[in-house]
Formats: C-alpha cells, structure tokens, sequence
C-alpha cells in the first residue's frame, strides 16, 4: 500500500468516526475519552457553547492615576466578556488556536504540537478576578495587534464541553469590540 492510499484510508477512517460522534451526540450527551489518543485525559459530555463576546482593548496602565506602564506604551490589553453559561465550574479560551481546533467539529487535535498552531490556552476560574460587569471574562495583556481568535469551552459536572466556534477580534486602538467575519 502506497503512503497516498495510506493516508486516504486514514482521512476517509477520520471521517467516519467524525460523522458517527456527532451522529451520537445529536441523540444526547455521550463521553468519550478516545478521542484524542491513549494518553488523553480530555472528555466531551456537553454541547458546544455558543461563545458571542465582546472586547475591550485599553493601554496597559497601572496605579491611582491610571499612567501608562513604563516601557508598555506601546502593548494594548484586550478583555475579552461572554455570557455566563448556566452551571459552568471553569472556562478555557484558546487564542489563536485555529490549526489546534477543528471548527466544524469543536474537536482540539492533541497531535498539533507546533508553537505556531497553539498559542495560549488560558484556564478561567468563576467569579472574582474573572467577572467584569457581572459577566464572565478574560483580561490578555499584550496582546498583538490585528485579528485576534478565540475559542470558548466550558466545564460543567467535571466534564470539558466541546471548544466553540472561534470569534474573531480585531485589535487596533483602544474601544469596544465585537466579532468580526473576516
């Protein structure tokens, strides 16, 4: 068998499996623990959360006064702010993780190691530092200018939703921001 029909067979094995998961979970919540290989430990239990957020860009300042940070004048933060999800004991947000995070599936591929397809994975307690305005959120300091992508999962009963579709940010000057299609 040649290496070509080797990795069709895979893609086409990939496709099956892809297509009976979901096939199971329309008919209600399922877990699955293989999904990512042996060594894996991620679950999926719930839907996908519907991530529509918003985000605030701002200078990075510090103190009473509200002065820019010395030697950050030119770094921007952006506050990224979704809808609390009901019953949600943590969230994670994936930035830039569009090659790690399958978007028709909401499926993360453990196999993706490069620096360059996973960026940050960030882990969110609830309440306290995480709230802004009463609603969950995510405060990325330094965040690099231009489009921003993240993705949204949630834990509820001790298990990991599936990651949601991305939500684009465009990060420019300080203001208000919504998804962006791009």
């Amino acid at each position: 068998m040649s290496t070509s029909d080797s990795i069709q067979n895979r893609n086409t094995l990939n496709n099956l499996l892809l297509l009976a998961i979901m096939c199971v979970m329309a008919a209600g919540w399922i877990t699955f623990s293989f999904l990512h290989g042996a060594d894996a430990a991620t679950t999926i239990s719930q839907e996908r959360p519907n991530f529509i957020g918003t985000a605030r860009i701002k200078q990075h300042r510090a103190g009473a006064n509200g002065d820019l940070v010395e030697g950050e004048e030119h770094l921007l933060k952006a506050i990224i702010k979704w809808d609390a999800i009901p019953n949600a004991e943590r969230y994670e947000i994936c930035h830039h993780c569009k090659d790690y995070i399958n978007e028709d599936t909401g499926i993360a591929d453990d196999t993706v190691t490069d620096e360059d397809s996973i960026k940050d994975i960030y882990d969110i307690e609830i309440g306290g530092k995480n709230t802004c305005g009463g609603q969950p959120c995510l405060v990325m300091p330094g965040v690099p200018r231009g489009n921003n992508q993240c993705h949204l999962r949630v834990k509820i009963d001790g298990e990991w939703s599936l990651w949601s579709k991305h939500q684009n940010f465009f990060v420019g000057e300080p203001g208000t921001f919504e998804h962006v299609e791009l």
